[in-house]
């Protein structure tokens, strides 16, 4: 039997309300194509979605899940869904 808890890796667009994890990349640098994604990618990281922060979903809009209430760190964010599919997280599953 195992004693640690498990860890499941996402990225936040794929959360649930009320739902927190902490980050542990964003990337915007998977599609030549799309070089503005990179440009995206800095501007989540100036607003602290970094490396160890923990994010909280706080509400999805009801057309579409769109805008995203993030809280990070003490700010609270308005995402878009492919803004928040950018941000990879990481929740603490609790132990069976």
């Amino acid at each position: 039997m195992s004693n640690s808890s498990t860890a499941v890796t996402t990225t936040l667009d794929r959360m649930q309300v009320g739902e927190s994890a902490l980050v542990f990349d964003v990337s915007g640098k998977d599609s030549p194509k799309q070089s503005h994604l990179a440009d995206i990618s800095r501007r989540l990281k100036e607003l602290g979605f970094v490396r160890g922060e923990e994010v909280t979903i706080l509400h999805k809009g009801y057309f579409g899940g769109e805008p995203l209430a993030v809280r990070v760190g003490q700010s609270t964010f308005a995402l878009r869904n492919f803004e928040a599919a950018l941000i990879g997280v990481t929740k603490s599953g609790n132990p069976a």
